[in-house]
């Protein structure tokens, strides 16, 4: 299990006081020097504890005149349907008045797992560097795009960088791509369950959805095949390497499979590629196969440099990247030259490759620890990936997904209920879980209180 820090520790035990004697808002708490003193800690340990329970709102602070229980705001019980993608479980600091203290199901990496030192001294070069005026290129950083044209021909995918374009994320670049490529009406096949934004896109432009299940090695091609026979579809989007939210990845077999149906019945694949540098080992880049003939490849460094940077990039044809670029300068007139000269930075000063190794050891002993974890509290795992950030599991509890949610909420666990993730949005028993987030004392405990329920209820 992850140690809990020093400051942790005492601000979850500020928290349960509060909670325990029931303290109304607005009542004073100890000031810091007083609480240094009464914990044997120093008065920067206090002062970073208020801090913490500031950001959970527990605390509010009020300029000189210290700290105070926070007053809890009413607010409506969200609906899973009434939130956009991962927004649901985005942390927040509380959910119905309660701190979430573990995020089990969100979509990023802890950030003390990402080069922070690398992007400390990245931006301490920019700051050395001379002021510039004037908007960027819209296709991106010139360097940056070298820099990617020379990776994607490491993995075997031959383009120039005229077929390079960089994006605000790896979301920009799906939504370019969709408005692009795509008219409303038009019929596009997603993987069920998907990648939840990206069903959001969709619905936006008004395409129309047909889903093919996702399997073990990649899209089910029995069930794929048969719909393609029936209907005319335009685009076929999947996500290949680590596949959220199952962490399976797609086999070169049927790799090539999905190269010759979409030759056969005339579609474009959009490959999302964002998980692949966590992979232990090279795996089979799909648009590779086909050279960006009728596969984008779309990717970003949010899961392995940081996510608010949001520096994605699309590689395809070169005329499709000439009109994404057009679509990409109306929307949002240029890339931010500054943010990808931090990722250019980190990518060639700051020992990219040995982070990627230090990440993917990390991402596989947390595997191992989480899927431990699920299994000895009764919680049936849909597969067993041996790299990556997510699993797919049941929960042992016959309660509708809502008020696991609400009673995962309650104790402080914010979950990812797998109705998100279908394209339908009808129930699921899934949920995704987050190996970064989710060696967890209070996650074991939450699930051992549904095990335990689930027990209970089939004696009686």
């Amino acid at each position: 299990m992850r140690r809990t820090s020093l400051r942790e520790h005492l601000a979850e035990s500020i928290r349960s006081g509060i909670i325990e004697r029931h303290l109304p808002p607005g009542t004073p708490l100890p000031s810091v020097r007083k609480l240094a003193r009464e914990r044997s800690v120093s008065t920067f340990t206090a002062a970073a504890v208020y801090e913490l329970l500031v950001a959970a709102g527990i605390a509010e602070a009020r300029r000189g005149a210290g700290y105070f229980v926070a007053g809890v705001r009413a607010r409506r019980r969200p609906r899973m349907r009434d939130l956009p993608g991962d927004s649901l479980w985005e942390r927040r600091g509380e959910v119905e008045g309660q701190p979430i203290l573990v995020d089990a199901g969100c979509g990023w990496l802890p950030r003390e797992w990402l080069p922070q030192k690398a992007l400390t001294a990245a931006l301490r070069e920019r700051g050395r560097a001379s002021e510039r005026a004037g908007y960027g290129n819209p296709y991106g950083s010139d360097l940056l795009r070298r820099q990617l044209t020379n990776t994607l021909r490491g993995r075997g995918l031959e383009v120039a960088e005229e077929q390079v374009m960089t994006t605000q994320g790896a979301s920009q670049g799906l939504d370019l791509v969709i408005r692009e490529c795509l008219a409303p009406g038009d019929l596009a096949v997603v993987e069920d369950p998907t990648y939840p934004p990206l069903l959001d896109l969709l619905r936006a432009r008004g395409v129309k959805l047909a889903a093919v299940a996702r399997t073990a090695v990649g899209p089910d091609l029995e069930q794929l095949t048969k719909l393609l026979r029936r209907r005319r579809a335009k685009a076929l989007f999947t996500n290949t390497v680590l596949h959220n939210p199952t962490g399976t990845t797609t086999t070169l077999p049927v790799a090539h499979r999905l190269v010759e149906l979409a030759d056969r019945y005339d579609f474009t694949i959009v490959e999302d590629d964002i998980f692949a540098e966590l992979a232990p080992r090279e795996e089979p880049c799909l648009t590779a196969l086909d050279e960006c003939r009728r596969l984008i490849l779309v990717s970003s460094f949010s899961k392995t440099i940081a996510a608010d940077l949001r520096v994605g990039y699309v590689a395809a044809a070169a005329p499709l990247i000439r009109r994404l670029a057009r679509a990409k300068a109306v929307s949002a007139l240029a890339s931010s030259e500054m943010v990808e000269e931090l990722v250019l930075h980190v990518l060639v000063h700051g020992h990219y490759r040995r982070h990627l190794d230090s990440l993917r050891r990390r991402l596989a002993d947390a595997q191992m620890k989480v899927q431990d974890l699920l299994l000895s509290h009764g919680v049936e795992l849909a597969y067993r990936p041996a790299a990556g950030m997510f699993l797919w599991a049941r929960l042992p509890s016959p309660d509708p997904a809502g008020k696991v949610w609400r009673t995962a909420a309650e104790q402080g666990v914010l979950l990812a209920p797998g109705e998100l993730f279908r394209p339908d949005g009808r129930a699921s028993d899934h949920w995704r879980f987050n190996v970064g987030h989710c060696d967890s004392p209070r996650l074991a405990t939450f699930l051992a209180g549904l095990a335990a329920a689930a027990v209970s209820g089939r004696a009686a």
